[in-house]
């Protein structure tokens, strides 16, 4: 069985690869994050005349809510296949989305893995922050509780005294300030960095400069949009 991970947009439609639409159009069986974004997403190509037909493949969803029920009997399904595809909501599946249990299982089965790569919000968010990108450590999620939160934050800045990097985290839009109030505790108000909002959408925004600048920022303008974090300590 060969499985192919597929990365799609994070936002705009248009970063979609020839390779990855002609995957797609290919397949007969897409296990994604969510049936609903996935059908947005075949509709969005559909009007764009990027595509002619609707999806006439099986679609399976495995989710962090689901994943524990529906991964036996998915091995199982995907096992008499000869290939499918695994797709996530938008980016790249298994950073810091679902799939890695399944790519995991499937590789002790013997299957063949193989990837499309496409856009992450890690990757072009270090692009255009304007810090440096030559080290760097990708954190995904913080901690929800702040007890461990503000403990993996001290160990990153003893670890940056030894090497220095850049810092990548993806947070909620609706975290920032308390979160930015912490670093501050941490790392002090005049670190840099960059917050990335809705990269590629049309509500893209991209805010630089120090922590405390950023702050006094979102706390004055209502920030909305999925956000990634450039610190540079």
């Amino acid at each position: 069985m060969l499985l192919t991970v597929v990365g799609l947009p994070i936002g705009n439609i248009e970063d979609l690869s020839l390779r990855a639409i002609k995957k797609l159009q290919e397949t007969q069986f897409i296990v994604c994050e969510d049936t609903r974004m996935f059908g947005n997403l075949w509709s969005k190509l559909l009007n764009n005349g990027v595509v002619s037909d609707k999806f006439s493949g099986k679609l399976k969803f495995v989710n962090d809510f689901n994943e524990h029920r529906v991964l036996p009997r998915l091995l199982e399904e995907m096992d008499g296949l000869e290939e499918a595809v695994l797709v996530s909501d938008a980016g790249m599946p298994l950073i810091s989305d679902p799939g890695f249990k399944l790519v995991h299982e499937g590789l002790a089965r013997g299957w063949e893995i193989n990837v499309i790569p496409g856009p992450t919000a890690e990757s072009a968010s270090l692009a255009v922050s304007g810090l440096p990108t030559d080290k760097y450590l990708f954190l995904g999620f913080l901690p929800k509780k702040g007890g461990k939160r503000g403990e993996m934050l001290k160990n990153i800045k003893s670890m940056n005294e030894q090497m220095k990097f850049s810092v990548v985290i993806y947070e909620s839009p609706v975290r920032l300030e308390k979160i930015f109030t912490e670093m501050i505790e941490i790392f002090g108000g005049e670190v840099r960095i960059c917050l990335c909002l809705d990269l590629t959408k049309v509500s893209e925004k991209i805010l630089r400069g120090s922590l405390q600048e950023i702050l006094d920022t979102i706390r004055i303008k209502k920030i909305k949009g999925e956000a990634t974090i450039i610190l540079s300590i």
